[in-house]
C-alpha cells in the first residue's frame, strides 16, 4: 500500500494537476493544509483525500513529519503541489513497492525554467513507512539523512521515474512570494547555525532572488569553506557562485572558481559548458571549442550525481559548435554540428532557422535552400509544416518564396497573419499588407507591424503616403497616432496636426524605425522640419546616449557629407570615429578620434572612445596570440582583464 503525503497552502492553481498525475498510483492521499485561504481544501476533497490542518510554524520538516504520522501505507510517496508525476508511470511505481530489497528510491526532478532547458537533479521521494525515517531541515527538508543513519544507503536506488516541477517558473515563484519567505527562514537558520554550509548555500540563493548579489556572494563563498566537497549539493554551490560573479562582471574570479570546480568534479559536464560559453563570449574560440567537445565526450548526466541542465551534454554543445564554425566560415563543420543538434532536439524553430542560414551562406541560393528544407522539415500536420517552412524562408530574407507559401495558408491564425503581413511589407505589397493587418487582433503585435508598414511606405522608392493605413488604425494609443500622422505630414510637406518635438518619446521611436530600415533621407528631412537645421545639431542629437548603431551610422553619413563640402568640426571626426569603431575598423576610428582631440584636447567623450579603441585593439592582438598559444596563462589573464573593461554583460544562458 502506498500513501501520498503532501503539505499545501493556497495551491488551487496547481493541486488538481498534481493529484490527477498520482491518484491511480497510490492507495491513499494525505493532505496537510497549513492555512489555505483559497479553494485548495475543496479541490483535495474532490480526490477523496484525508485532510488534516496544521498550524504553520515555518518548519517544513515538522509539517512533513506530521503528514507521515497520518499515513497508513507501507510506502510513502511525497510530492509538492507544483509538481506532477511523469505520464504512464503508475504500474512502474507500484512495482517499486513490491520489492523487499530497497528502503527508498531516488526520483529525477525535472525543474522547468523560463526561457531555458530544464534543470535536473535527483531526490529521495519514495521510502518505507518506518518511524525512524523522518525529515530534517526547516527549509529544503530531506529524509535521506535518517535513512542513511540506519546504515541503509546502499538500499536507496534510482526509481527510473521523473517528477516535473513547475515552481521555478517566474509566474509560480512570484505568485507564492517565495523569495521573501525563503530569505526569512534561511536567515533564521544561519543565525542559529552560522557555519552550516547547506544553510549558507540556501541563504545565498534567497539573496539572489531578492537581487542582493553581494550578500549571495558572501554566503556562497562561506558555504564553500565549510562544505564537504562530496556532498550532493556542493557542485551547485560552485555554479551559483560563478553565476553571481558573472552578473557582477568579476571575470578573473569566475575563471578561478571554474578551475576549482573542474578539479573537484572532472566529470561534471555543466561546468565545461559554462566554461565554453564564457570563453566564446570572451572571443577565445579555440578554448570554447575544446570545452564544447569535452561536453559531447562526457554526454548527458543521467546518473543523478549532479544537478544538470538538460542538453549540456548533447544538443546544446552541438549548436554552440555550429555557431562557432559558422562565424569562422567553415560551413561544412557548422552544418555537421547543427544537423547533429537537430537530431537530438528538433522542437525549437530557431535551430531550423540557424540551419537555413548556414545553408544559405554555404550555397548562396535561396531556392536550393528551400528544396533542401522541404525535403527535411517534416510535421504530421501539413499546415504546420508549411508554416514552419514559410517562417524559415522569411527569417533568411527569402521574402518572395516566403510570400508564396504564406499566401497558400489559411490566414485566420495570428502567427500566420503576422508573417504574411510582414512578407507583404518586405516585398512592397502595401495594399495586401494593410488588408492582412486587420486579421491581427493582439494590440502589441498590431502596433509593431503597423510601425513596419508605415516606415516601409515612407522609405519606399518613391515614398508612399502612410495616412490611409494610419486612419484605419483605431487600436493605437491616440497620442502615438497623432505623432505618426504629424510625421507623415512633415515628410510629405504638409502642415502637421500637432507640433512634433524631437525630445518626444514617440518621435524617438519613429526615428529609430526609419533608421533601422535605412531611411536616412527621410530621417534627415524629418529632423530638418523639426528644427534641427544644421549638421552639427543633428549629429549632436543622434549621438546622445544611448546612441544605437543606426543613429551612429546616420551621424557618420552626415559628418562625411559635410566634410566633403569642406566643413570641419571635431564632432564630425567623433561621429566617424564611432561609426568605424562600431564596424570594427579600429585603425581608422583611432585616426578620426585623434583628429577630433587635436582640435579640442581633453574632451571626455573623445578620450573615453579612444581608450575603448585602444582596449579593443589590444584585445584583438591577445586573441590572435591565443590562437597560437591557447593555454598561455599570461595571454588568458590579459584576455580577462580587457574583457572586464569592454564587456557590459557577462551572464551566460547555461548557468543554473
Amino acid at each position: 500500500m502506498i500513501s501520498l503525503c503532501m503539505i499545501v497552502k493556497n495551491e488551487e492553481r496547481n493541486l488538481a494537476r498534481c493529484l490527477n498525475s498520482a491518484k491511480d498510483c497510490v492507495d491513499e492521499i494525505i493532505i496537510v493544509d497549513t492555512g489555505s485561504q483559497d479553494n485548495t481544501v475543496k479541490i483535495a476533497e474532490q480526490f477523496n483525500a484525508k485532510i488534516y490542518h496544521y498550524n504553520w510554524d515555518e518548519d517544513f520538516a515538522a509539517a512533513r513529519n506530521f503528514s507521515l504520522d497520518k499515513a497508513a501505507g507501507d510506502w510513502i510517496l511525497y510530492l509538492d503541489a507544483d509538481e506532477e508525476l511523469e505520464p504512464d508511470c503508475c504500474e512502474r511505481l507500484r512495482n517499486l513497492a513490491r520489492t523487499d530489497r530497497y528502503e527508498a528510491y531516488f526520483f529525477q526532478i525535472i525543474n522547468l525554467t523560463d526561457g531555458n532547458d530544464p534543470l535536473k537533479h535527483i531526490n529521495v521521494r519514495m521510502f518505507r513507512n518506518k518511524p525512524a525515517y523522518r525529515f530534517e531541515g526547516k527549509l529544503h527538508e530531506q529524509v535521506i539523512s535518517s535513512i542513511s543513519a540506519g546504515g541503509s544507503t546502499a538500499a536507496v536506488v534510482n526509481s527510473g521515474i521523473s517528477i516535473l516541477h513547475y515552481g521555478y517558473l517566474a509566474s509560480e515563484f512570484i505568485a507564492k512570494n517565495k523569495a521573501v519567505r525563503n530569505h526569512r527562514i534561511n536567515q533564521r537558520l544561519v543565525d542559529n547555525d552560522p557555519n552550516n554550509p547547506f544553510y549558507l548555500y540556501s541563504l545565498g540563493g534567497s539573496c539572489v532572488n531578492l537581487n542582493d548579489l553581494e550578500g549571495a556572494l558572501t554566503h556562497y563563498k562561506k558555504a564553500l569553506q565549510y562544505v564537504n566537497l562530496r556532498a550532493m549539493y556542493a557542485p551547485s554551490i560552485f555554479i551559483s557562485l560563478i553565476s553571481c560573479l558573472l552578473k557582477m562582471g568579476r571575470l578573473d574570479e569566475v575563471v578561478e572558481y571554474i578551475e576549482q570546480c573542474k578539479a573537484n568534479y572532472p566529470d561534471y559536464v555543466d561546468i565545461y559548458f559554462i566554461e565554453g560559453e564564457l570563453y566564446y563570449q570572451l572571443g577565445h574560440t579555440g578554448r570554447a571549442t575544446a570545452c564544447f567537445e569535452k561536453c559531447l565526450s562526457l554526454g548527458e548526466q543521467s546518473s543523478g550525481k549532479y544537478t544538470s541542465r538538460t542538453g549540456v551534454g548533447s544538443f546544446l554543445p552541438n549548436f554552440k559548435l555550429a555557431e562557432i564554425y559558422q562565424a569562422e566560415g567553415d560551413f561544412k563543420k557548422a552544418l555537421q554540428y547543427q544537423i547533429q543538434g537537430l537530431r537530438l532536439k528538433n522542437t525549437d524553430m530557431k535551430n531550423y532557422i540557424t540551419l537555413a542560414k548556414i545553408l544559405k551562406s554555404s550555397l548562396n541560393d535561396g531556392r536550393q535552400v528551400y528544396e533542401i528544407l522541404k525535403a527535411n522539415v517534416k510535421h504530421a500536420n501539413k499546415v504546420t509544416e508549411q508554416t514552419m517552412l514559410a517562417r524559415i524562408l522569411y527569417e533568411i530574407e527569402e521574402y518572395e518564396l516566403a510570400c508564396q507559401l504564406f499566401n497558400e495558408l489559411p490566414g485566420d491564425k495570428t502567427d500566420v497573419a503576422q508573417y504574411k503581413c510582414m512578407t507583404f511589407i518586405k516585398t512592397g505589397r502595401f495594399q495586401e499588407a494593410s488588408r492582412t493587418l486587420k486579421d491581427i487582433h493582439e494590440s502589441h503585435l498590431y502596433e509593431t507591424i503597423l510601425e513596419e508598414l508605415v516606415t516601409a511606405r515612407w522609405t519606399a522608392g518613391p515614398p508612399v503616403n502612410a495616412l490611409p493605413c494610419l486612419e484605419q488604425s483605431t487600436a493605437l494609443d491616440p497620442e502615438y497616432r497623432e505623432v505618426l500622422q504629424s510625421v507623415n505630414a512633415l515628410l510629405f510637406n504638409r502642415s502637421p496636426a500637432v507640433e512634433v518635438n524631437v525630445s518626444n518619446y514617440y518621435f524617438g521611436k519613429i526615428l529609430n524605425k526609419l533608421l533601422a530600415q535605412k531611411g536616412f533621407a527621410a530621417a534627415n528631412s524629418l529632423l530638418t522640419r523639426c528644427g534641427l537645421a544644421s549638421a552639427e545639431a543633428k549629429i549632436a542629437y543622434l549621438l546622445e546616449e544611448p546612441a544605437n548603431q543606426d543613429r551612429v551610422e546616420m551621424a557618420g553619413r552626415l559628418a562625411l557629407q559635410e566634410m566633403k563640402k569642406g566643413s570641419v568640426h571635431p564632432d564630425y571626426y567623433y561621429a566617424l570615429g564611432k561609426y568605424f569603431y562600431n564596424n570594427d575598423e579600429l585603425d581608422t576610428a583611432q585616426t578620426m578620434l585623434h583628429r577630433a582631440l587635436d582640435m579640442v584636447p581633453a574632451t571626455d567623450r573623445y578620450e573615453r572612445l579612444v581608450k575603448e579603441i585602444y582596449s579593443r585593439q589590444t584585445l584583438k592582438m591577445v586573441q590572435a596570440a591565443l590562437q597560437h598559444y591557447p593555454d598561455d596563462p599570461k595571454f588568458n589573464g590579459w584576455l580577462i582583464e580587457l574583457q572586464k573593461i569592454l564587456k557590459k554583460d557577462t551572464r551566460l544562458k547555461g548557468v543554473h
